[in-house]
């Protein structure tokens, strides 16, 4: 099968609103648990670390709704697949590409039957490490801020043009949202200056994958199909199987959507197709970090931009409001 794009977005505007753009993640699991399957995914734990959980009951797939900009710990989750696919049950997991391609691989490598699998990737700016974000709870913790909750990727302040906020719930009550770039994490983390080092040169970019739908952020769909955006949050979605059509197939009564245009789509979001650049201030960063700096101070530092290159932004920026560029 040619893989087929989409642009598209739940109809629950309740349940989208937990979703990094269009809510279709939800849709699917729900969908695999309707019809006596499980689902694997990321959650946070108790101490805000990010993890990969069964998920058997509708109710909890919430908790593993959003981006969480953090490497997920898999511990014993594909042994546990691969005991479920033995046994006819259906499985849905849900991973970076390279977790996916590395569940596909041992599948195949240990002959497992395939047919109750459903694996869904998503489109991969890169991940940072457990370090990274250690560093980044212990730099709050140390100012009197103990996160109790958070939310990497909310849309209260908007989702057209990147507009999405940082969220964060603490201990004592207190919330703050913070527009993503202003957030140090957020903002070191879109400098690449703390992904992991495979992420510089990931081998699974393309359109072609092994999985059966890719899912991400439908950017620049305001130019193209601008009927498809109301600042709610717009999926794309990429079908590249049978499977992954037929279970697509199962959701769209609950869903508006319209064809995508592949090539457009890479435009607006280039991590479809490509690696994202290696930052030359990594070495430093983990340095300074490994030497009890704090992390906050560190990622202040390194991420400081000129004048010069702060007036370009602003250009660039207004332009792209405008609609000026895809």
């Amino acid at each position: 099968m040619i893989t087929k794009a989409f642009a598209c977005y739940s109809l629950n505007d309740e349940e989208r609103s937990h979703s990094s753009s269009g809510g279709i993640y939800p849709l699917i699991a729900r969908e695999v648990i309707h019809n006596g399957g499980v689902v694997y995914a990321a959650c946070y734990d108790d101490n805000l670390d990010v993890c990969h959980r069964t998920i058997e009951n509708e109710h909890e797939i919430v908790d593993s709704q959003g981006s969480k900009y953090v490497q997920s710990s898999l511990s014993t989750t594909f042994r546990s697949i691969i005991s479920r696919l033995r046994n006819y049950e259906s499985v849905l997991f849900v991973g970076t590409p390279c977790q996916c391609a590395g569940l596909v691989s041992l599948v195949n490598e240990t002959k497992t039957p395939r047919t109750h699998l459903y694996v869904i990737d998503f489109v991969c700016h890169g991940v940072p490490g457990r370090v990274a974000w250690n560093g980044y709870k212990k730099s709050k913790s140390l100012e009197g801020n103990n996160i109790a909750s958070i939310n990497m990727r909310d849309k209260s302040t908007g989702w057209t043009y990147g507009n999405y906020a940082w969220k964060e719930i603490m201990d004592n009550g207190s919330t703050t949202v913070t527009p993503r770039r202003q957030n140090p994490y957020m903002k070191g983390m879109l400098a690449n200056l703390y992904l992991r080092p495979s992420c510089y040169s990931c081998s699974f970019k393309g359109v072609n994958r092994c999985t059966d739908i890719t899912l991400g952020d439908y950017w620049g769909v305001w130019d193209h199909l601008p009927e498809m955006d109301d600042n709610k949050g717009t999926s794309l979605v990429l079908v590249h199987t049978e499977q992954g059509m037929r279970l697509f197939e199962g959701i769209t009564d609950s869903i508006k959507i319209a064809d995508a245009n592949i090539e457009r789509a890479i435009k607006g979001n280039s991590c479809i197709a490509e690696s994202t650049k290696y930052n030359e201030k990594r070495e430093e960063f983990f340095e300074r970090l490994n030497k009890g700096e704090n992390f906050i101070t560190i990622v202040d530092g390194l991420t400081k931009t000129s004048l010069i290159s702060k007036v370009k932004k602003m250009m660039i920026n207004s332009l792209n409001t405008r609609g000026g560029i895809s």
